[in-house]
């Protein structure tokens, strides 16, 4: 994940005009530390809710097709029996 290599990465990468002004502030502002920090998490959250909804997505995908097959298998096996 490029753009969450680091706190200071990620705000500098938001603000790109302000990067001086950012490196010094990082490094002399523990408030400002502390709101860089929060940013990150947040945005790290939000990146792992995106992985998981999307693999929770394939899963579902996969079982609405096994669900079909079944379907399919239960009415072949139905109508056998009832000939």
């Amino acid at each position: 994940m490029n753009t969450l290599q680091s706190e200071l990465g990620l705000v500098k990468n938001r603000f790109p005009d302000l990067k001086l002004v950012i490196e010094d502030l990082y490094r002399r502002d523990n408030d400002f530390k502390s709101l860089c920090a929060d940013l990150f998490l947040c945005t790290r959250m939000i990146h792992d809710f995106e992985a998981e909804i999307i693999e929770k997505q394939i899963a579902i995908n996969e079982y609405r097709d096994v669900i079909k097959e079944l379907e399919k298998e239960l009415q072949t096996y139905i109508k056998a029996i009832h000939i």
